[in-house]
């Protein structure tokens, strides 16, 4: 991906102050709102139903999503690509850990901490639990799900509304879509916490 491409993209706090501003649009635009939300069954393009699912299907779907893969999650968790523990303990992870675990990090808890781990009694005890721990979990969550994606739906609305008016017609065009909509998310996860990201 060429940087010189995508230079002109908004960093993360320029999208934030962007989906700031198409919510506003949205909110104040009731025809607009009611496509986006109801969908827009003529013109160009078509859109037969809502942009973005309500709270309810969005739960909905995550927990179907899970029970249907549960199955693979206990075969990928059971039988990891790569060992976690290794995987843990590389200079790389414990430098990403620190920078959001400072204190911890230098107390030296989590490398004494992952260094006590026995590896296949955590697998034994996953496999023992089952594949419908995981979409068990998930299901349990579903009030959660849907409070969260209620939360955000008006900013992930105006997000989706802000890259689908972007041109896709080269490959530069396509990856400058696809970076904004990741800062965008960035922007939105940052706005919900109260921290600002670059």
């Amino acid at each position: 991906m060429a940087g010189k491409a995508l230079s002109h993209i908004s960093t993360v706090d320029e999208m934030g102050e962007e989906i700031a501003r198409m919510r506003s649009t949205i909110e104040a635009d009731e025809t607009l709102h009611r496509e986006l939300t109801e969908g827009r069954p003529s013109g160009n393009p078509i859109q037969l139903g809502p942009r973005l699912p309500d709270a309810k299907t969005w739960a909905e779907d995550q927990i179907a999503g899970a029970k249907a893969k549960s199955g693979k999650w206990l075969r990928n968790t059971i039988h990891p690509r790569k060992n976690f523990k290794e995987e843990a303990l590389r200079p790389e992870a414990q430098k990403r850990y620190k920078d959001s675990m400072e204190k911890v990090i230098s107390q030296g808890l989590h490398a004494g901490g992952m260094a006590l781990v026995d590896e296949s009694e955590t697998m034994a005890i996953i496999e023992a639990r089952g594949a419908d721990v995981y979409s068990k979990g998930i299901e349990d969550r579903r009030k959660k799900i849907e409070r969260r994606v209620q939360e955000l739906h008006g900013d992930r609305l105006a997000l989706a509304n802000v890259v689908d008016g972007m041109p896709t017609a080269t490959d530069e065009d396509r990856e400058a879509k696809m970076v904004k909509n990741v800062r965008g998310l960035k922007a939105i996860g940052a706005a919900r916490r109260g921290a600002k990201v670059k």
